[in-house]
Order: structure tokens, then C-alpha cells, then sequence
């Protein structure tokens, strides 16, 4: 009993599977097959009806006329339009249309013969039928049927049919006919009002790879014999993601490789153009675009009022309200509203009112009111009033309101705020930070700058780098194979004094802290000055500073004491980490007491070559000596 209803219910999911299939077959693309022989239309009728389950309704048709036929698998469409082709019977020029599953066949009786008429005939001409697969007769969807002077196409359907009307403009038509992965194929036919085709397009050949030695790599094929370099690195820019996706979702575009041209062209927006589906296929020598223009490159002008979508090269001039979107080249002048996108080089002047983007090189200028992104090298003048980002290096000048960032730069970076350049060979001029890895010239920035290798100067608030040549100038600079020592030294004012001697020999920076011990308070001092060593021999240099050190008895002693000193002395490096510095020193002093109440003067009185006082500041000078131990 269970295997009775197993049975059936397996019997019943298959009718009912079938049902469904056949039910969602459109009429029109089911199936007939009759036998090759001389049938009467009725008879035909049924049979159709038959295998398709259409019915037949007509009146004013003589169904007993009769006709020679062979049908194998074909559409029911196909077999329409062969049985009341205007020269396959008596009954005049005869149409159908169908209506849910009804053929309504209506004939209209023959007319007498015009006199001949030299003047076009403008009437619509249809052209309809299905593609085909050469190999197995399977239909093809998305294929591409079209007329080239016209730009009139079509794609075919999930079934491989396609339909066209147009006016009638000639009396023989070339259809041409495109798939991907097929060989392109071009019927010509004489016009008729209705003309129905099948045509069978034969795959392309699938390559052969070999390699021939360790350089060559040949390619053959039925269609052709292409010699192909071995792997060589390819520095031509991909194609973004964003054009990959833009192909795929444009049949035309993937299936037609011909380009088709056109002066002029004006569009409202996809497909409502002259060029109409084949737009993206048309290079346009001028083109109009009321909102939204594709195309397959320009070589004059384009004007958007939008968006401008380039699938190829652009040339001249290119102007979008909102955006131009190039996957090839740009050369001339392109501006837009907010973005300019160009997968591959351009050259010329790119503005955007946000942000310009480009894969490959851009030469001469590129303005943006935000940003501007280049993936390779820029020639020329870059300026973003946020940020220029480059990937490869630039030759020119780069001015960001707040950031430059290239690998190499080969020329000037300006920004508001920060630089970087991997090898920046000219100079790099910030308000708060530059960074490079070399550099051979200068940086000037603000606050920080920072460099492994310098081949010039660095000038800011602070400098630091692995090595320089030249001088670092600023209120520190820290060179990691330049000059450091720690210095410890003594004065005629017996102030010991530990200072830290930073930059290079030309010019370094110098952190001074000290203290003088006595009975009752000390006498403490901090302070800040510059430095040069000049060598004189191997082991003999020339130091010249200049410090000025704040004078103090205690913490809360907020008097302002100054001590500032010029020293000329003698130095002598016995080896690497220490040497011996030698010399008499100029000191000034001034302070908010006079001397005669100035506790900190009383603790260090010298003998002066000069004394005054200027309004409520008391103001010393004498000559006195520093001997100094450096180490490190």
C-alpha cells in the first residue's frame, strides 16, 4: 500500500512539474515540429494547436488552401510568421497576434500593383527571428543585433529572439550580429515590411597556451597566432572595478568589439539618445547631454548637465555639472562639479569642484576643491584644498591646504599643515610637519621635521633625521650620526653647570641646567643656547656659543635674572667619547634689581667692565672663562 502511494505521489510531482515547465513557456516560444509535406492550413492549425495548445481564430482566411511546410523543433513564432508570409498564400497580406492563448489571424485583401515610385518608401520595416548556437542550436541570450549607420539594435531574450522596427531608408538592410565569446556575423537581406531570420553564430576558438623557451609564450587559436612576451611586470593601469562592473551590466557593450562614430550626439539620459542603445558603443566628435551622457570616448567636446560616462578616450574639452567618469584616457581640458574619475592618464587641466581621481599619470594641472587622487605620476602643477595623495612620484609642485603625499617628489611640496615624501629631491614647506625618508634639499616646516637622510638643510622647531648632510637649524635638533655630547662645566661665577650639546658640528643646540653651592640658599640656573664647532686639524676645533641661562635662588624666586654668555674657546677631542674645551667668555647680565640689593649679583660678583641701570633693570658686563669636559 505505501508503495502504491509513493507511486502516485511521485507520478504526480512530475505531471505537475511538467505542467509547470510547459506553463511557463511563453506561446509564442514553445515548440512545433511537422513533418516536410503539403498540408491544408486547418489541418496545420491543428496541429499546432496540439502541441502548443493555442487556438486559432480568423475570418475572411481560406484555411483550406494548402501549403508545402517542414518544421523541426521550431518556434511557434518562427512558424507564424513562414505561414502567413504575404507569399506563401492566396489570401492577401495577412497578420496575427496573440491574445492569451489565442492566434487572432485578421488578412486584408491584395492590393493592385502601383505604379513604380523612384522616391524612398518610408514605411516601418520589422525585423525580427532568433540567434542561435552553430554548435548545439541552443539560443543565445543577450546577443546583440544592430544596424550600423542607423544605430538602431536590440538584445535578444532568455530564447535567443530579437525584434526591430524602423522606417525604411534602403531596400537592402545589413544586419550585423555580436555575442561574446562568438565570431561576429553580418547578414544582409532584401527589406521586406516583415522579415524574419534565424541566424547561427560559431563560437570563437579556444586558445592554446605554450610555451615556446623560458621568454616566448605563443597563443594559437582557429582564429588567429599571437606571440605573447613572458611575464613582464605590465605597468599600464587596470581598469577599475568600477568600469568592470559598467561592462557586465551592458550587453552591447561586452558583445560589440566594432566602434561605431557619430558627430553629433544629444542625450537626455540612457538609453533616450541619438545614438540610442549603441551609445556606449559610438565614439561622439561633439556631444550634448541635457542630464546623463554614455558614450564609448569623445573627440571634440562633450557638456553634461550631470554626469558624463566616457567607456573609452576623451579629447579636448569636457565639462559635467556633477561628474565625468572616463575608463580610458582624458587630454584637453576637463571640469565638473564635484568628480572627475579617469582610469588611465590624463593630460592636460582636470578641475573638480571636490575631488579629481586617476589611475594612470596626469601631466600639467590638477585642481581640486577637496582632494586629488593619482595612483601613478604627476608632471606638473597639483593643488587640492584638502589633500593631494599621489602613489607614485611627482615632478612639479603639490599644494595642499593640509596634506601632500607622494612616494617621490621631484620639486615642491607646499601644505597647511603636513608632507610626506618617500624621496623628495627639492623641498618640502609645511606649517607643522614634513616627513621624508630622503631628502636632498630642504624642509621648513612649522614644528616638526623629520627625515632618515638629508642631503641639505631642515629648518623648525625640531629637526630630526638619521644623518645630514648640511645643517639642521631650529630649537632642537636631534641627528642620530651627528653631534651629541654632555657637557659639564665651570665658571668664574662657580656655577657648575650639566648641559646637553645636540645637532651637528656647524650648528647645534645647547640645554643647560646648573647650580651653585654655597652656605644658605643655592644658586640654581637653566638655560638655552647655540652652538658651532669649526675644525682647525684632526683633533682641534673652534667652538663658538651663545647661551642665555635664567638666574635663580629658589623654586618661587620668579625675578627675572639673566645671564647671557658668549664663548670663544679652544677644543680637543682625545677620541671619540670625550674632549676637553677651553676659552674666555663675554657675560652680560640683567636683572629686575639693581645691584646694590640684587641678592643673586652679591653671589656671583665680578668684576665688570660696565654697569648701569636702565629704568628698573640693573645691567653687568665683564669677561670671565669656561672649562668644559664632553662626553659621549
Amino acid at each position: 500500500m505505501h508503495t502504491m502511494i509513493r507511486f502516485f505521489c511521485t507520478i504526480s510531482l512530475c505531471c505537475i512539474a511538467v505542467f509547470h515547465s510547459h506553463a511557463q513557456t511563453p506561446y509564442l516560444e514553445k515548440e512545433v515540429s511537422v513533418r516536410s509535406g503539403t498540408y491544408l492550413y486547418e489541418e496545420l492549425f491543428r496541429q499546432i494547436s496540439a502541441q502548443t495548445g493555442v487556438v486559432f481564430s480568423y475570418t475572411g482566411f481560406d484555411s483550406k488552401q494548402r501549403i508545402f511546410v517542414k518544421f523541426n523543433k521550431q518556434p511557434l513564432r518562427i512558424v507564424l510568421n513562414t505561414l502567413f508570409d504575404s507569399d506563401s498564400h492566396r489570401n492577401g497580406n495577412c497578420s496575427y497576434k496573440l491574445k492569451g492563448k489565442y492566434i487572432i489571424v485578421n488578412c486584408k485583401s491584395v492590393q493592385k500593383p502601383k505604379p513604380e515610385n523612384t522616391s524612398t518608401d518610408k514605411s516601418n520595416i520589422t525585423v525580427n527571428g532568433y540567434i542561435l548556437n552553430a554548435e548545439d542550436s541552443s539560443e543565445l541570450e543577450e546577443s546583440s543585433v544592430y544596424l550600423r549607420q542607423s544605430k538602431q539594435s536590440a538584445l535578444t531574450n532568455e530564447y535567443g529572439y530579437f525584434n526591430m522596427s524602423f522606417p525604411k531608408t534602403t531596400d537592402v538592410i545589413s544586419i550585423s550580429v555580436a555575442k561574446e565569446a562568438f565570431k561576429d556575423t553580418t547578414v544582409v537581406i532584401v527589406s521586406k515590411p516583415q522579415n524574419t531570420l534565424i541566424i547561427y553564430l560559431q563560437p570563437k576558438s579556444a586558445p592554446i597556451s605554450v610555451m615556446m623557451n623560458d621568454s616566448i609564450r605563443v597563443t594559437l587559436s582557429m582564429d588567429s597566432v599571437k606571440p605573447l612576451p613572458s611575464p613582464v611586470a605590465d605597468t599600464t593601469p587596470a581598469v577599475s572595478s568600477f568600469w568592470e562592473r559598467f561592462a557586465k551590466r551592458r550587453a552591447n557593450l561586452r558583445n560589440i568589439s566594432d566602434t561605431l562614430f557619430s558627430n553629433v550626439s544629444f542625450s537626455l539620459f540612457p538609453p533616450i539618445s541619438t545614438n540610442r542603445l549603441l551609445s556606449v558603443n559610438t565614439v561622439n566628435k561633439f556631444s550634448f547631454n541635457i542630464l546623463i551622457g554614455s558614450s564609448k570616448g569623445i573627440s571634440g567636446f562633450e557638456l553634461g548637465g550631470l554626469v558624463n560616462f566616457d567607456y573609452g578616450n576623451v579629447k579636448y574639452a569636457q565639462i559635467g555639472g556633477l561628474a565625468n567618469l572616463v575608463s580610458g584616457t582624458s587630454s584637453g581640458v576637463q571640469v565638473a562639479g564635484l568628480v572627475n574619475t579617469v582610469a588611465k592618464d590624463m593630460e592636460g587641466v582636470q578641475v573638480a569642484g571636490l575631488v579629481n581621481l586617476d589611475r594612470g599619470k596626469v601631466n600639467y594641472v590638477q585642481i581640486a576643491g577637496i582632494a586629488n587622487f593619482v595612483k601613478d605620476t604627476v608632471i606638473g602643477i597639483q593643488i587640492g584644498g584638502i589633500a593631494n595623495l599621489n602613489g607614485s612620484y611627482t615632478k612639479g609642485i603639490q599644494i595642499g591646504g593640509i596634506y601632500n603625499h607622494s612616494r617621490n617628489v621631484f620639486g615642491l611640496q607646499l601644505a597647511g599643515i603636513a608632507n610626506y615624501g618617500d624621496t623628495v629631491s627639492g623641498g618640502q614647506l609645511s606649517g607643522l610637519v614634513n616627513t621624508a625618508n630622503l631628502v636632498n634639499g630642504f624642509q621648513l616646516s612649522g614644528l616638526v621635521n623629520r627625515a632618515e637622510k638629508v642631503n641639505g638643510s631642515q629648518i623648525g622647531f625640531i629637526n630630526v633625521t638619521n644623518s645630514i648632510n648640511g645643517v639642521p637649524i631650529g630649537f632642537l635638533s636631534f641627528v642620530k650620526k651627528g653631534y651629541h655630547k654632555v657637557e659639564l662645566a665651570f665658571d668664574e661665577n662657580l656655577l657648575t653647570t650639566l648641559s646637553f650639546r645636540t645637532g651637528v658640528d656647524a650648528f647645534h643646540n645647547i640645554l643647560i641646567g646648573g647650580i651653585q653651592i654655597e652656605k644658605g640658599r643655592s644658586l640654581l640656573t637653566f638655560g638655552y643656547g647655540v652652538g658651532s664647532a669649526i675644525r682647525l686639524g684632526r683633533k682641534l676645533y673652534l667652538n663658538l656659543d651663545l647661551t642665555a641661562q635664567q638666574l635663580q635662588m629658589d623654586k618661587t624666586d620668579y625675578a627675572f635674572n639673566l645671564l647671557t654668555k658668549s664663548f670663544l674657546g679652544i677644543e680637543y677631542r682625545f677620541g671619540k667619547n670625550f674632549s676637553v674645551a677651553a676659552g674666555p667668555t663675554i657675560n652680560w647680565y640683567s636683572s629686575e634689581n639693581n645691584a646694590a640689593t640684587d641678592p643673586i649679583w652679591s653671589r656671583i660678583k665680578q668684576k665688570t667692565l660696565s654697569g648701569s641701570t636702565d629704568g628698573a633693570f640693573g645691567n653687568q658686563l665683564w669677561i670671565g672663562g669656561k672649562l668644559a669636559l664632553r662626553f659621549f
